[in-house]
């Protein structure tokens, strides 16, 4: 059974919906209809909804469970819906299924050719509402791009507390366990925003679900897996370009290795953090987070400007010192969203290491 944009050879009818008692947010719920119904009349293929409330387990979460139904294959995915996928909602969602014992499947409202090309490297089914869908299960085999969405994708702007300066309190905040009862003075001062960006912080927060005012005896973060998960794919689009220095080249691929980076006021991010953290990933690219300018240092490691160069610097967005023992190292967050953002698999595999050796205490204390 061979199904692509150009050739469909054999087509399996039936019933699109089994849709058992469940609970999922009404929204995503009519996604996930929406998608298997035009998956349905683009292939003729069934995917039976086993259960439509979230499944968790003691590591992931997955928003359903549905069954690809077809003679010769019978597949059980755990669904993960994103209203839009980009690189960093996609590496969050290949993280995320990756943890699951069922095969992941991503659903969502479009997929551009080159995302759903990316998807079919990485080995990861997708569906969309357009019609566009990759499924490899012998002898089912369904990859379809190009179609285009019939609405253009609404891009919403998020709420205050994800967008710029939000997202530098929330880094605060996150990376320094107890600081939300701190004086707003000194939140603002760690997250290096202006001090009436806090109070609203807070407030989104509090309204959002991610905050606790217990009174006299404080405010407590809570729901952190989640607020994680917010901050790691709104943080690339977000704040991430606005902090581009500049990008470099040098002929010696390995200098990371032995340059001196600790008396510069930067820190190693992204893969080179990782593979010091990990002694498992070989990094291609260099990413440098500095608080001053690096002449010094861009000459003695023959950094040359290039735009298309494999050494990205950026500018270092917090002003506080974390409780972290590699002071030459971004702090865990930040590496685990670079290396989400750039959906490498590799990378992707990385960082789900770094989830679960650095960030899961964070969640624990929820």
């Amino acid at each position: 059974m061979f199904i692509n944009n150009e050739r469909i050879n054999i087509m399996y009818a039936g019933l699109i919906m089994d849709t058992a008692p469940g609970k999922m947010a009404h929204k995503e719920e009519g996604v996930l209809q929406k998608v298997l119904q035009v998956f349905y009349n683009t292939t003729g293929l069934r995917i039976a909804v086993e259960t439509a409330e979230p499944i968790n387990n003691a590591e992931c979460r997955a928003d359903a469970l549905v069954r690809l139904v077809a003679p010769g294959a019978n597949r059980q995915f755990a669904v993960e819906i994103k209203t839009r996928v980009t690189r960093a909602t996609l590496g969050m969602a290949v993280h995320q299924l990756e943890r699951f014992p069922q095969k992941g499947l991503v659903v969502t409202d479009y997929v551009n050719p080159k995302m759903a090309e990316r998807l079919k490297a990485m080995d990861m089914p997708f569906l969309d509402a357009a019609g566009n869908a990759y499924i490899n299960e012998p002898p089912v085999y369904v990859y379809i791009k190009g179609n285009k969405p019939l609405e253009k994708p609404h891009r919403k702007l998020p709420t205050r507390a994800f967008q710029p300066t939000g997202l530098k309190v929330l880094f605060a905040l996150l990376c320094r366990p107890g600081l939300e009862n701190a004086p707003y003075r000194d939140i603002a001062k760690a997250g290096d925003v202006a001090l009436g960006t806090v109070g609203w912080v807070i407030t989104d927060l509090r309204e959002l679900g991610y905050l606790v005012d217990m009174g006299k005896r404080g405010r407590r973060l809570t729901n952190k897996e989640k607020l994680i998960e917010r901050w790691v794919t709104t943080y690339p689009e977000q704040l991430r370009p606005k902090l581009v220095l500049g990008r470099y080249k040098t002929v010696d691929h390995d200098w990371w290795k032995h340059a001196q980076i600790t008396s510069t006021q930067a820190y190693w991010g992204g893969e080179v953090a990782a593979a010091k953290l990990t002694n498992y990933l070989k990094p291609e690219q260099v990413t440098i987070y500095a608080q001053k300018t690096l002449g010094e240092f861009l000459l003695t490691n023959k950094l040359k400007k290039d735009p298309n160069g494999d050494v990205e610097i950026l500018e270092a967005f917090w002003q506080t010192e974390y409780d972290w023992p590699y002071p030459e190292l971004t702090p865990p967050l930040l590496i685990y969203a670079d290396l989400l953002a750039t959906c490498d698999a590799r990378n992707i595999e990385t960082a789900r290491m770094i989830y679960e050796q650095q960030l899961t205490g964070l969640i624990r204390e929820d």
